[in-house]
């Protein structure tokens, strides 16, 4: 590979920082590595869970590997080809199953902003510093039984870390600052736009007006109040007036569907559709992805 100008600090400071984002998100993902497979699963079948561990494999080698400068620019290409693949599929979820949330970092991603054109800038910002260690002057390297041997003790606590948190007998303990589903806090942001009464059932969809997973759950959403499995469903949609009113025009819902801004619903949750059933001003389940029958609810 051909070097230019680029000096040995400036490579060093660019390796550096990718090895401690890379290995700051795939610790922060094994953390609660059953959260980040549940999301998983929302872009596909239940074995697609399986790319929790996996990406968590990938990230804390390539962090490793740049941070202790092994094979320096080979580990900075497969930085620069992981993080294109990875947004090419983020980009899939976001426009073909309207997922906002890209668990980057795991228990911190309630920290992330919830502007999804974020997640590329950051994402083209890495690829930038990766490039730049591509592109640098060539490193010899030193020690590298050393390190060789700590990027196998990083990679196989992360993994360790990660299978136990998927272990429902063994789950780490959470971080309350971040959990992934706080239902206390959701409801009372529920209260704020509708008035729930303490002696009544409801179900409560959230959901997108052009959001393909939330418009095939819809019929099922809309069975919850005619088969009297709850006394009332609630929509709540992001506001857009011309999709509502092709929404209206294909799908007739029979449901009362408050509107409100995207800020507003990034506050409630990072991702759609999510349905709730709440009674006593309480919500007892939640589904997200694909809401289910409501024939399950009836005894």
């Amino acid at each position: 590979m051909t070097s230019i100008a680029i000096n040995k600090p400036i490579s060093y400071i660019c390796s550096t920082l990718l090895g401690l984002i890379f290995l700051f998100s795939a610790f922060a993902k094994a953390w609660d590595g059953e959260a980040f497979a549940d999301l998983l699963m929302l872009y596909g079948p239940k074995w697609f869970s399986i790319g929790a561990p996996v990406l968590v494999f990938i990230e804390s080698i390539l962090g490793s590997m740049l941070l202790f400068r092994i094979k320096l620019r080979w580990s900075a290409c497969a930085g620069v080809i992981f993080l294109i693949v990875v947004s090419l599929i983020y980009a899939y979820g976001l426009l073909f199953k309207g997922i906002t949330e890209c668990g980057c970092f795991g228990i911190f991603s309630n920290l992330y902003s919830g502007k999804t054109w974020l997640t590329f800038v950051r994402n083209l910002i890495l690829v930038c510093l990766a490039i730049l260690v591509i592109l640098a002057q060539p490193y010899h390297e030193s020690y590298l039984w050393l390190k060789t041997t700590v990027v196998m003790l990083v990679t196989a606590s992360a993994c360790f870390i990660c299978g136990l948190s998927m272990r429902k007998s063994f789950m780490l303990p959470k971080i309350s600052s971040f959990k992934t589903e706080n239902r206390t806090t959701t409801m009372e942001k529920l209260k704020d736009l509708y008035n729930f009464s303490a002696d009544s059932t409801y179900f409560v969809y959230l959901f997108s007006f052009t959001c393909p997973f939330c418009q095939n759950s819809f019929a099922n959403v809309q069975q919850f109040e005619q088969f009297n499995t709850v006394d009332k469903t609630i929509g709540i949609a992001v506001e857009n007036e011309q999709d509502k009113q092709r929404f209206y025009r294909i799908y007739h819902p029979e449901i009362d569907i408050i509107t409100i801004s995207q800020e507003k619903m990034n506050q409630i949750t990072s991702q759609i559709p999510i349905g709730m059933v709440i009674e006593g001003n309480a919500i007892k389940n939640m589904e997200t992805g694909y809401i289910t029958s409501p024939g399950i609810y009836i005894k």
